[in-house]
């Protein structure tokens, strides 16, 4: 095949946990058209953006975690212009200190598209927008079909006045990831947190206490979709700090209608979960709607990581992908502003070509796991080995040992 003459287009992949290596992921991948893609990583903590009125996106200097060339990493800096975002951090964390919402402004500013749509990222920060979002879809399909946990919002402490669901929980402004959140058993409790609360005029929001018997994750990349079922292990009921063992579900008619509504919220998301509660009655109720950020599980890291790295290539190629051949082109959902987009006929042959560099992973992964079974088969029979030998050479000894004191003691008698 001829190399791609055309110039690389540039990701920044926003992860900053150094073991996430999207360089590897991404490596060798191009657009349909063999545009070669260049693979930037870095954490919001080290982004710089600077959006000029020319309409040519906006330029950002970062501390690379890592790099295509290689040749910069942090503390070092690098300045370029990205064509596209891939997301997987929140951009915002509990304190101010780790508000980095500065820099998504930045490339909302520029236009930037991304994966979730910078529109999604930034309504998805604020529990109070998701709760809006997951109730518009309660008010089409009704509470029977979309079981949302019935949420009271209070805009500021001193409206906190009339609840009588207890216990119940209390989630504190945008906070996630089990912050900002506190268990009240009774109307005195729940007046004593609206006096904490009141320091910085936060808004809240109360629902009910359920007993859950266990949860259920609904995670969904593109079209591809993933049932977990979470048996909370600790004590607490934060499953976030008590822990919880995940075991695979099958996907329902149910849960994948759950999926496919939800990705409708913000205008549109490709990367999503939505975490469900189950009773001890058997009956589910919709806790919450998690947007680009979510955690992705060890044992299936490889393969979903590869779906999302095939959609980010099909969303790029659709926006600038320079094939001419428009037979048989489909539309697209849009990138960031929502606009429509074509893919030609080339599309079914980098899919053709990426399924088969997803079934290479699995052959590997296998592999790999053939081979470390095998090691410690291996080390096992050395072990036994090494122990019959030292049993043999116990046994010898103690032969031996006898040998010689019949010996003595007939040397004795003469």
């Amino acid at each position: 095949a001829t190399p791609p003459t055309n110039k690389p287009k540039t990701v920044l992949v926003i992860d900053g946990n150094p073991l996430h290596d999207w360089v590897e992921l991404l490596g060798g991948r191009t657009l349909t058209d063999g545009t070669p893609i260049e693979v930037v990583q870095a954490s919001w903590n080290e982004i710089r953006v600077t959006a000029y009125p020319d309409s040519s996106g906006c330029l950002v200097t970062a501390a690379p975690i890592r790099e295509t060339s290689g040749a910069t990493t942090r503390p070092m800096t690098r300045t370029f212009r990205p064509d596209f975002l891939l997301v997987r951090n929140q951009p915002r964390g509990p304190t101010p200190v780790t508000d980095r919402r500065n820099v998504l402004y930045g490339f909302m500013v520029g236009n930037v598209p991304a994966i979730n749509s910078l529109k999604s990222l930034y309504l998805d920060l604020e529990r109070a927008a998701m709760v809006g979002e997951l109730r518009q879809i309660q008010q089409r399909l009704g509470k029977e079909e979309f079981p949302l946990v019935p949420i009271t919002y209070y805009s500021y402490p001193n409206q906190m006045v009339i609840f009588d669901q207890f216990p119940s929980v209390i989630k504190v402004s945008h906070a996630h990831a089990g912050m900002g959140k506190a268990k009240v058993t009774g109307m005195s409790e729940f007046h004593d947190i609206s006096t904490v609360l009141a320091l910085h005029d936060d808004y809240c929001t109360a629902e009910p206490f359920l007993e859950c018997d266990y949860g259920v994750r609904i995670q969904k990349i593109g079209n591809h979709y993933r049932v977990y079922k979470k048996i909370f292990t600790g004590s607490g009921w934060k499953s976030q700090f008590g822990g919880a063992d995940l075991q695979f579900m099958e996907l329902n008619d149910k849960y994948k209608k759950w999926a496919d509504e939800c990705a409708k919220c913000y205008g549109g998301m490709d990367l999503l979960a939505i975490d469900i509660l189950v009773d001890k009655d058997g009956s589910e109720h919709i806790l919450e709607l998690n947007g680009t950020a979510i955690g992705i599980q060890a044992q299936y890291w490889e393969e979903d990581s590869a779906c999302l790295c095939d959609l980010l290539v099909e969303k790029m190629s659709a926006l600038y992908a320079t094939d001419t051949d428009s037979a048989g082109a489909r539309d697209l959902p849009g990138v960031g502003s929502g606009a429509g987009q074509k893919v030609t006929e080339s599309a079914a042959q980098w899919k053709l070509h990426n399924d088969s560099r997803l079934q290479q992973i699995r052959t590997l992964k296998q592999l790999r796991h053939d081979i470390v079974r095998e090691k410690e088969n291996d080390h096992t029979r050395e072990l036994t080995e090494t122990v019959m030998l030292g049993v043999g050479a116990v046994i010898v000894g103690v032969i031996l040992g006898a040998a010689v004191g019949w010996v003595l003691r007939d040397s004795q008698d003469l």
